[in-house]
């Protein structure tokens, strides 16, 4: 699920790239490669955590010294507070029903928003291990949580401007179930909720910028320059040449016109007729517009 890096002029810049491409996609086929050798607790843990450092690494291709921002906005930015949001922590989403008899027609509900644009991006990894079979996907538009159909984006107009970061954190959803019991579980956590760092966000049509200013740092950088279309009201495709090499988000504006980000790991273990687990990790972004 890569990001491509910005086009810059020089060729060290070029072939910087290329090994950080290149070690990214070694990562990402090591983290799989453990996955498949050993369905243990630690193995699922290493590698996730691989896949987090592509992940990263993907996202550094994009940090260059930020140029072309306007300085009126910096200003502003710097003279303002940064402003922090508690939200609880199954904002926004819809979950499955209780009834797990009834997830494969939940999870087919949100199916007539998948257009053949957004499947085209989807690509995911399946495996079998002493009978367990595990999926994955990364980013995924397909997942057992899903952002309320209630944020979808009706006027895009209103994305135009600037954002400023007011939550940034990781949460996990897990149901799982157990057929010979018809015992059902759910469990949710936040991993990670980042408060330090700071994030401005600045959209106009179809143009997509993101700056991160990191803990103790003076200056922004440009963390990601993309292309964007609106799928469906909700998706967020970010993309450079190509949509087909799209990068999914989920985005919506809440009732307070916040504007949500969501980007979805997905995993699916299960062992037929025994149980199944859905698990998704969220990394969300909530801004709130920048006014003058």
């Amino acid at each position: 699920k890569g990001i491509e890096p910005i086009r810059l002029e020089n060729r060290s810049s070029d072939w910087a790239v290329f090994v950080c491409s290149s070690l990214a996609l070694f990562i990402l086929v090591l983290s799989y490669s453990i996955s498949k050798l050993a369905a243990t607790e630690l193995s699922i843990f290493m590698s996730k955590q691989l896949f987090l450092i592509a992940t990263i690494l993907f996202l550094a291709l994009q940090s260059n010294p930020i140029w072309g921002q306007s300085k009126e906005l910096i200003k502003m930015v710097e003279q303002q507070p940064r402003e922090t949001i508690e939200l609880p922590i199954d904002y926004p989403y819809l979950f499955p029903t209780t009834s797990f008899e009834q997830w494969d027609a939940d999870y087919n509900s949100f199916e007539r928003f998948l257009t053949k644009r957004i499947m085209k991006t989807q690509m995911g990894l399946s495996y079998n291990h002493n009978g367990v079979q595990t999926w994955w996907c990364m980013p995924s538009a397909r997942t057992h949580v899903q952002l309320d159909t209630a944020t979808m984006i009706l006027d895009e107009s209103k994305l135009t401007g600037d954002w400023r970061i007011t939550c940034n954190r990781i949460i996990t959803y897990e149901d799982s179930a157990v057929y010979a019991d018809r015992k059902f579980y759910r469990s949710s956590k936040i991993v990670q909720e980042n408060k330090e760092d700071d994030l401005l966000l600045s959209m106009s049509p179809n143009k997509f910028k993101l700056y991160l200013k990191e803990n103790g740092k003076k200056k922004f950088k440009k963390l990601v320059s993309k292309n964007y279309d609106i799928e469906s009201k909700r998706y967020l495709m970010l993309y450079g040449a190509s949509p087909s090499n799209a990068a999914i988000w989920f985005i919506g504006q809440d009732p307070e016109e916040r504007l949500i980000l969501n980007s979805v790991y997905v995993q699916e273990r299960k062992v037929k007729g025994v149980y199944i687990v859905y698990h998704a990790t969220i990394t969300q972004f909530v801004f709130k517009k920048i006014t003058s």
